[in-house]
């Protein structure tokens, strides 16, 4: 739900981005398709937000119903709230990489050889349904669906602005947050970036567990295995396809398994 109401703010920092690339001569959208294929993603899922945002938000409220404790707005509970979601995220984004069913709905998000604002709204489609998945237990353990929404919106936001090309090393801000140099490197498909700093607002979760990795070298973004197309719907069912042909063709419920919870190859 808070793609719907980041919109406009993730409008005006395309504007700048552009403007300051174009002031710097140092322009990041000359791939106009590929900018047009990541802004088609994007309005791709806020469309599937406002078809089950009644929905989610239901199911977040029965939980809240049923919550274990009560938790209110002071300062040190919405730290505690965003520590959790950021904690939350680090899982379910961990989880998206290493997991193929997972996976087909994530690896559009780095389909694109460009990295720039635009980039970050080429989001999954369908993770308004999946990602809930890993975000349900918080309206249980008592934190209001309202505060969730705001913070939620406020991580959204900082998701955008590490998407650029033109801010380079943050120093020791690099062991803390996660900055544009950090999530470039994510975005890698160099042998060394490959599934590294999965972090959303916070990098000491990829430090504290094993999957932290700094800029060292260019990075080459994109996948390891191309797709070479700017049609957001190939670009988005690709991997579903792949992922369905390998189920239908297993020759049994082990390989089945296999093929929609481990890895992606």
């Amino acid at each position: 739900m808070e793609m719907i109401y980041t919109l406009p703010i993730f409008g005006f920092l395309l504007l700048v981005e552009f403007l300051y690339g174009y002031y710097k001569k140092r322009n990041t959208y000359q791939n106009k398709k590929d900018t047009f294929a990541s802004l088609s993603l994007g309005l791709a899922q806020v469309v599937v937000t406002v078809i089950f945002s009644s929905s989610l938000l239901a199911i977040d409220n029965l939980f809240y119903q049923y919550r274990l404790f009560e938790f209110g707005n002071s300062w040190y509970e919405i730290v505690l709230l965003f520590l959790l979601m950021d904690f939350s995220f680090y899982w379910w984004h961990r989880a998206s990489h290493r997991m193929r069913f997972l996976w087909a709905n994530h690896v559009n998000h780095h389909s694109s050889l460009e990295f720039n604002f635009s980039t970050a709204l080429r989001q999954p489609v369908f993770s308004p349904i999946l990602r809930p998945l890993f975000y349900f237990y918080l309206p249980w353990l008592g934190f209001h669906p309202q505060m969730i929404m705001i913070l939620g919106i406020v991580s959204l936001i900082w998701a955008v602005w590490s998407h650029t090309k033109h801010i380079g090393k943050l120093g020791f801000l690099e062991y803390i947050i996660v900055t544009p140099s950090g999530h470039r490197v994510h975005h890698g498909a160099n042998p060394e970036y490959i599934d590294k700093n999965y972090g959303g607002v916070f990098i000491f979760w990829d430090i504290l567990f094993g999957t932290f990795e700094p800029e060292t070298k260019p990075v080459d973004y994109g996948l390891t295995k191309n797709i070479n197309t700017y049609n957001p719907i190939t670009i988005t069912f690709h991997e579903w396809q792949a992922w369905l042909k390998d189920v239908v063709k297993s020759k049994s419920l082990r390989e089945a398994f296999n093929h929609t919870f481990l890895p992606p190859k």
